[in-house]
Protein backbone atom coordinates (compact mmCIF):
# COMPACT_ATOMS: atom_id res chain seq x y z
CA UNK A 1 0.00 0.00 0.00
CA UNK A 2 1.76 3.53 -1.30
CA UNK A 3 1.45 5.87 1.45
CA UNK A 4 1.57 9.83 0.97
CA UNK A 5 0.15 10.74 -2.39
CA UNK A 6 -1.26 8.52 -4.27
CA UNK A 7 -2.11 10.97 -7.29
CA UNK A 8 -2.41 14.54 -8.39
CA UNK A 9 -4.26 16.27 -10.99
CA UNK A 10 -3.19 20.07 -11.88
CA UNK A 11 -4.02 22.47 -14.63
CA UNK A 12 -2.19 26.01 -15.66
CA UNK A 13 0.30 26.07 -12.71
CA UNK A 14 3.41 27.68 -13.80
CA UNK A 15 5.02 25.93 -16.64
CA UNK A 16 3.28 22.83 -15.94
CA UNK A 17 0.72 20.90 -18.67
CA UNK A 18 -2.23 19.60 -17.92
CA UNK A 19 -2.08 16.47 -16.42
CA UNK A 20 -3.29 13.26 -14.35
CA UNK A 21 -0.04 11.70 -12.70
CA UNK A 22 -0.25 8.26 -10.72
CA UNK A 23 2.45 9.01 -7.72
CA UNK A 24 1.52 5.14 -6.38
CA UNK A 25 5.26 4.79 -5.04
CA UNK A 26 7.64 5.53 -2.04
CA UNK A 27 10.14 7.24 -4.06
CA UNK A 28 9.88 9.42 -7.24
CA UNK A 29 12.54 10.52 -8.91
CA UNK A 30 12.35 13.70 -11.44
CA UNK A 31 14.60 13.42 -13.98
CA UNK A 32 15.12 16.67 -16.59
CA UNK A 33 17.54 19.52 -17.48
CA UNK A 34 16.82 23.25 -15.46
CA UNK A 35 14.26 25.24 -16.42
CA UNK A 36 12.09 22.17 -17.64
CA UNK A 37 9.36 22.15 -14.30
CA UNK A 38 11.08 19.43 -11.99
CA UNK A 39 11.19 22.47 -9.19
CA UNK A 40 7.82 23.33 -10.01
CA UNK A 41 6.35 20.00 -9.89
CA UNK A 42 7.66 19.78 -5.91
CA UNK A 43 6.10 23.51 -5.53
CA UNK A 44 2.83 21.84 -7.03
CA UNK A 45 2.92 19.25 -4.37
CA UNK A 46 3.86 21.92 -1.43
CA UNK A 47 1.45 24.41 -2.53
CA UNK A 48 -1.32 20.93 -2.25
CA UNK A 49 0.00 20.50 1.89
CA UNK A 50 0.00 24.07 2.55
CA UNK A 51 -2.08 26.23 0.00
CA UNK A 52 0.92 28.24 -0.10
CA UNK A 53 4.27 28.27 -2.11
CA UNK A 54 7.90 27.93 -0.45
CA UNK A 55 9.18 30.14 -3.65
CA UNK A 56 6.97 33.20 -4.11
CA UNK A 57 4.09 34.77 -1.62
CA UNK A 58 2.64 35.99 -4.49
CA UNK A 59 0.12 33.48 -5.99
CA UNK A 60 -0.71 35.24 -9.45
CA UNK A 61 2.79 34.61 -10.14
CA UNK A 62 2.04 31.06 -10.36
CA UNK A 63 -0.42 31.16 -12.81
CA UNK A 64 0.66 30.07 -15.68
CA UNK A 65 0.90 32.39 -18.68
CA UNK A 66 -2.09 33.31 -20.61
CA UNK A 67 -4.25 31.48 -17.78
CA UNK A 68 -6.50 33.25 -15.01
CA UNK A 69 -6.51 30.55 -12.94
CA UNK A 70 -4.86 27.57 -11.83
CA UNK A 71 -6.67 24.22 -9.69
CA UNK A 72 -4.62 21.75 -8.17
CA UNK A 73 -6.56 18.14 -6.65
CA UNK A 74 -4.47 15.97 -4.97
CA UNK A 75 -5.27 11.76 -3.48
CA UNK A 76 -3.56 11.03 -0.31
CA UNK A 77 -3.09 8.13 2.27
CA UNK A 78 -1.18 8.51 5.46
CA UNK A 79 -0.22 6.01 7.63
CA UNK A 80 -2.15 7.34 10.60
CA UNK A 81 -5.40 6.30 9.50
CA UNK A 82 -4.82 4.19 6.40
CA UNK A 83 -7.82 6.70 4.77
CA UNK A 84 -7.72 8.50 1.33
CA UNK A 85 -8.39 11.96 1.32
CA UNK A 86 -8.64 14.80 -0.84
CA UNK A 87 -7.18 18.00 -1.06
CA UNK A 88 -8.75 20.77 -4.12
CA UNK A 89 -7.06 24.12 -3.98
CA UNK A 90 -7.54 26.51 -6.60
CA UNK A 91 -6.86 30.45 -7.50
CA UNK A 92 -7.93 32.73 -9.67
CA UNK A 93 -5.85 35.77 -9.63
CA UNK A 94 -8.12 36.80 -6.28
CA UNK A 95 -10.07 34.62 -4.57
CA UNK A 96 -7.77 30.97 -3.35
CA UNK A 97 -10.51 27.84 -2.52
CA UNK A 98 -9.49 25.22 -0.59
CA UNK A 99 -11.43 21.91 -0.16
CA UNK A 100 -10.82 18.97 1.66
CA UNK A 101 -12.80 16.05 1.11
CA UNK A 102 -14.74 18.06 -0.36
CA UNK A 103 -15.79 20.34 2.12
CA UNK A 104 -14.50 23.86 2.39
CA UNK A 105 -11.72 24.83 4.50
CA UNK A 106 -11.82 28.19 5.73
CA UNK A 107 -8.12 28.47 7.52
CA UNK A 108 -5.41 27.62 5.98
CA UNK A 109 -4.10 26.03 9.11
CA UNK A 110 -7.01 23.44 9.03
CA UNK A 111 -4.82 21.83 6.23
CA UNK A 112 -1.78 21.75 7.67
CA UNK A 113 -1.87 18.58 9.68
CA UNK A 114 -3.51 16.57 6.78
CA UNK A 115 -0.45 16.00 4.55
CA UNK A 116 2.70 17.42 5.63
CA UNK A 117 5.64 17.59 3.86
CA UNK A 118 9.51 18.60 4.55
CA UNK A 119 11.13 20.55 1.42
CA UNK A 120 14.96 21.11 0.70
CA UNK A 121 15.71 23.82 -1.32
CA UNK A 122 18.58 26.12 -2.26
CA UNK A 123 16.38 28.81 -0.18
CA UNK A 124 17.23 27.12 2.89
CA UNK A 125 20.29 28.71 3.20
CA UNK A 126 18.71 31.77 4.34
CA UNK A 127 17.96 30.19 7.61
CA UNK A 128 21.42 29.50 8.21
CA UNK A 129 23.35 32.98 6.35
CA UNK A 130 20.04 35.16 5.79
CA UNK A 131 18.21 37.88 8.09
CA UNK A 132 17.03 37.33 11.78
CA UNK A 133 13.49 37.00 9.47
CA UNK A 134 14.42 34.15 7.58
CA UNK A 135 15.70 32.47 10.84
CA UNK A 136 12.41 33.20 12.66
CA UNK A 137 10.45 31.57 9.84
CA UNK A 138 12.13 28.22 10.38
CA UNK A 139 11.71 28.17 13.88
CA UNK A 140 7.75 28.85 13.02
CA UNK A 141 7.92 26.51 10.39
CA UNK A 142 8.66 23.88 12.83
CA UNK A 143 6.56 24.56 15.43
CA UNK A 144 3.54 25.73 13.41
CA UNK A 145 3.64 21.75 11.55
CA UNK A 146 2.24 20.32 14.76
CA UNK A 147 1.06 22.73 17.14
CA UNK A 148 -2.33 24.67 16.18
CA UNK A 149 -1.74 26.67 19.67
CA UNK A 150 1.88 27.81 18.24
CA UNK A 151 -0.09 29.16 15.17
CA UNK A 152 -3.17 31.33 17.63
CA UNK A 153 -0.09 32.57 20.15
CA UNK A 154 2.10 33.65 16.67
CA UNK A 155 -1.09 35.56 14.95
CA UNK A 156 -1.98 36.68 18.47
CA UNK A 157 1.25 38.22 18.89
CA UNK A 158 1.53 40.29 15.67
CA UNK A 159 -2.07 41.33 15.93
CA UNK A 160 -1.08 43.01 19.42
CA UNK A 161 2.19 44.20 18.14
CA UNK A 162 0.90 46.16 15.09
CA UNK A 163 -1.90 47.92 17.79
CA UNK A 164 0.77 48.52 19.72
CA UNK A 165 2.99 50.17 17.09
CA UNK A 166 0.00 51.94 16.14
CA UNK A 167 -0.21 53.49 19.87
CA UNK A 168 3.21 54.11 19.76
CA UNK A 169 3.89 55.94 16.70
CA UNK A 170 0.79 58.09 17.29
CA UNK A 171 2.16 58.83 21.01
CA UNK A 172 -1.23 57.67 22.75
CA UNK A 173 0.27 56.66 26.03
CA UNK A 174 -2.99 56.08 28.10
CA UNK A 175 -4.01 52.24 26.85
CA UNK A 176 0.04 50.97 25.87
CA UNK A 177 0.29 49.03 29.22
CA UNK A 178 -2.98 46.96 28.54
CA UNK A 179 -0.73 46.00 25.09
CA UNK A 180 2.52 45.57 26.50
CA UNK A 181 0.81 43.03 29.20
CA UNK A 182 -0.90 41.15 26.36
CA UNK A 183 2.26 41.60 24.28
CA UNK A 184 4.23 40.09 26.99
CA UNK A 185 1.88 37.39 27.56
CA UNK A 186 1.55 35.96 24.00
CA UNK A 187 5.43 36.60 23.19
CA UNK A 188 6.00 34.42 26.38
CA UNK A 189 4.09 31.47 25.52
CA UNK A 190 6.35 31.83 21.57
CA UNK A 191 9.35 31.94 23.69
CA UNK A 192 8.80 28.83 25.84
CA UNK A 193 8.11 27.07 22.70
CA UNK A 194 10.88 27.95 20.45
CA UNK A 195 13.28 27.41 23.57
CA UNK A 196 12.15 24.03 23.76
CA UNK A 197 12.71 23.63 20.15
CA UNK A 198 16.27 25.01 20.12
CA UNK A 199 16.98 22.04 22.74
CA UNK A 200 16.02 19.78 20.60
CA UNK A 201 17.87 20.80 17.83
CA UNK A 202 21.02 20.77 19.46
CA UNK A 203 20.46 17.14 20.85
CA UNK A 204 21.59 16.08 17.25
CA UNK A 205 23.17 18.64 15.40
CA UNK A 206 26.86 19.06 16.22
CA UNK A 207 27.39 15.19 15.60
CA UNK A 208 25.24 15.05 12.35
CA UNK A 209 27.70 17.65 11.32
CA UNK A 210 29.95 15.76 12.08
CA UNK A 211 29.11 12.57 10.87
CA UNK A 212 28.46 14.59 7.09
CA UNK A 213 31.44 16.39 7.25
CA UNK A 214 33.53 14.19 8.18
CA UNK A 215 35.43 16.43 10.79
CA UNK A 216 35.26 16.39 14.37
CA UNK A 217 34.07 19.80 15.21
CA UNK A 218 31.41 20.90 18.38
CA UNK A 219 29.25 22.91 16.84
CA UNK A 220 25.31 24.40 18.44
CA UNK A 221 22.54 26.49 17.84
CA UNK A 222 22.27 29.67 19.64
CA UNK A 223 18.85 30.89 20.20
CA UNK A 224 19.26 34.51 20.15
CA UNK A 225 16.83 35.96 22.25
CA UNK A 226 15.60 39.56 22.30
CA UNK A 227 13.59 39.01 26.18
CA UNK A 228 16.69 37.02 28.04
CA UNK A 229 14.50 36.94 31.02
CA UNK A 230 12.31 33.88 31.82
CA UNK A 231 10.34 36.28 34.43
CA UNK A 232 7.24 37.71 33.02
CA UNK A 233 8.30 40.21 35.84
CA UNK A 234 11.56 40.83 34.73
CA UNK A 235 10.25 41.08 30.68
CA UNK A 236 7.64 43.79 32.20
CA UNK A 237 10.85 45.97 33.62
CA UNK A 238 12.74 46.23 30.36
CA UNK A 239 10.23 46.83 28.26
CA UNK A 240 9.40 49.88 30.71
CA UNK A 241 12.57 50.56 30.32
CA UNK A 242 12.46 51.14 26.80
CA UNK A 243 9.36 52.80 26.48
CA UNK A 244 10.34 56.68 25.82
CA UNK A 245 12.86 55.19 23.69
CA UNK A 246 9.93 53.26 21.51
CA UNK A 247 7.66 55.83 21.56
CA UNK A 248 10.55 58.16 19.29
CA UNK A 249 10.93 55.65 17.09
CA UNK A 250 7.14 54.26 16.84
CA UNK A 251 8.13 50.77 17.53
CA UNK A 252 7.92 47.75 19.77
CA UNK A 253 11.81 47.42 20.27
CA UNK A 254 12.05 43.83 22.17
CA UNK A 255 10.03 40.87 22.01
CA UNK A 256 9.48 37.43 20.15
CA UNK A 257 9.45 39.63 16.59
CA UNK A 258 13.35 40.50 16.82
CA UNK A 259 14.80 36.84 17.54
CA UNK A 260 17.00 34.56 15.58
CA UNK A 261 19.48 32.20 15.91
CA UNK A 262 23.30 31.11 15.13
CA UNK A 263 25.15 28.62 14.39
CA UNK A 264 28.18 28.55 16.89
CA UNK A 265 31.68 27.21 17.17
CA UNK A 266 32.17 27.92 20.85
CA UNK A 267 32.11 31.18 21.61
CA UNK A 268 32.54 32.18 17.73
CA UNK A 269 29.69 32.73 15.37
CA UNK A 270 30.45 29.72 12.87
CA UNK A 271 28.85 31.68 9.80
CA UNK A 272 32.48 33.96 9.78
CA UNK A 273 34.44 30.93 8.91
CA UNK A 274 32.23 28.69 7.08
CA UNK A 275 32.51 27.75 3.46
CA UNK A 276 29.59 27.82 1.47
CA UNK A 277 29.86 23.98 1.49
CA UNK A 278 29.77 23.63 4.97
CA UNK A 279 26.71 26.02 5.21
CA UNK A 280 25.18 23.93 2.63
CA UNK A 281 25.59 21.12 5.00
CA UNK A 282 24.16 22.98 7.80
CA UNK A 283 20.94 23.91 5.74
CA UNK A 284 20.19 20.10 5.07
CA UNK A 285 20.66 19.40 8.55
CA UNK A 286 18.01 21.87 9.59
CA UNK A 287 15.81 20.24 7.10
CA UNK A 288 16.22 17.03 8.82
CA UNK A 289 15.97 18.12 12.09
CA UNK A 290 13.23 19.73 11.50
CA UNK A 291 11.51 16.44 10.00
CA UNK A 292 12.60 14.62 12.97
CA UNK A 293 10.92 17.44 15.49
CA UNK A 294 7.74 16.71 13.57
CA UNK A 295 8.23 13.09 14.14
CA UNK A 296 8.44 13.58 17.60
CA UNK A 297 5.55 15.68 18.19
CA UNK A 298 3.52 13.17 16.04
CA UNK A 299 4.06 10.09 15.95
CA UNK A 300 4.18 10.84 11.61
CA UNK A 301 6.76 10.96 8.93
CA UNK A 302 6.79 14.03 6.85
CA UNK A 303 6.23 13.91 2.65
CA UNK A 304 9.62 14.83 1.78
CA UNK A 305 10.35 16.99 -1.45
CA UNK A 306 14.14 17.42 -2.15
CA UNK A 307 15.40 19.59 -4.83
CA UNK A 308 19.36 18.82 -6.88
CA UNK A 309 20.55 20.81 -3.46
CA UNK A 310 22.07 17.21 -2.58
CA UNK A 311 24.02 17.84 -5.94
CA UNK A 312 26.34 20.94 -4.67
CA UNK A 313 28.12 18.22 -2.67
CA UNK A 314 30.60 15.80 -3.15
CA UNK A 315 29.60 11.64 -3.35
CA UNK A 316 30.76 10.98 -0.34
CA UNK A 317 29.18 13.37 1.58
CA UNK A 318 26.34 13.26 0.06
CA UNK A 319 26.06 9.27 0.60
CA UNK A 320 26.85 10.41 4.47
CA UNK A 321 23.87 12.89 4.50
CA UNK A 322 21.54 9.82 3.21
CA UNK A 323 22.70 7.92 5.67
CA UNK A 324 20.90 10.62 8.23
CA UNK A 325 17.77 10.96 6.80
CA UNK A 326 15.23 11.08 8.33
CA UNK A 327 11.98 8.51 8.19
CA UNK A 328 9.52 9.38 5.43
CA UNK A 329 5.67 8.75 4.36
CA UNK A 330 7.20 9.22 1.02
CA UNK A 331 9.62 11.10 -0.73
CA UNK A 332 10.74 13.04 -4.26
CA UNK A 333 13.86 14.05 -5.64
CA UNK A 334 14.61 16.49 -8.48
CA UNK A 335 18.02 15.23 -10.60
CA UNK A 336 19.71 16.06 -14.09
CA UNK A 337 20.07 13.58 -16.11
CA UNK A 338 23.44 12.04 -15.92
CA UNK A 339 23.43 12.38 -12.12
CA UNK A 340 21.07 9.01 -11.17
CA UNK A 341 23.80 5.96 -11.68
CA UNK A 342 21.75 3.25 -10.26
CA UNK A 343 18.00 2.26 -10.81
CA UNK A 344 15.91 1.66 -7.90
CA UNK A 345 12.76 -1.11 -7.85
CA UNK A 346 9.98 -0.36 -6.88
CA UNK A 347 10.07 3.34 -7.85
CA UNK A 348 9.25 5.57 -10.02
CA UNK A 349 11.06 7.73 -12.50
CA UNK A 350 9.51 10.44 -14.14
CA UNK A 351 11.00 12.55 -17.20
CA UNK A 352 9.80 16.13 -16.97
CA UNK A 353 10.44 18.41 -20.50
CA UNK A 354 8.87 21.38 -21.15
CA UNK A 355 6.34 21.25 -18.13
CA UNK A 356 5.14 17.88 -19.39
CA UNK A 357 5.53 14.77 -17.33
CA UNK A 358 6.17 10.90 -18.74
CA UNK A 359 7.04 7.58 -17.16
CA UNK A 360 10.70 6.38 -18.33
CA UNK A 361 12.73 3.65 -17.34
CA UNK A 362 15.18 5.69 -15.28
CA UNK A 363 18.35 5.47 -18.01
CA UNK A 364 19.86 9.39 -18.24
Amino acid sequence: MTLGFTSVKFSNFRNLAEQEINLSHKEIFLIGENGQGKTNFLEMLYFLCYASSFRIRNDKILIREGEDNFYLSGQFLHSSDLISNRLDVSFDSHNKKIRLNGKNVADRKDILSNMPCIVFCHNDMYFVNGSPEKKRIYMDQCLSLHDPLYINYLRQYRKILKERNFLLKNKEKSMLPVYTEQLIDKGFSLLEKRKSLVEFLNNSFSSYYSQVSGTDVSLHISYNRSWKDDDKGKIRETMLKKTEKEFQYGLTLSGPHRDSFSVMLGNNNFLDMASTGQLRIISLLLRILQSEYYQMATGKNPVLLVDDVLLELDSEKRKRMMDIFPQYEQIFYTFLPGYLKDKKENSLYLRVKEGILENFDGES
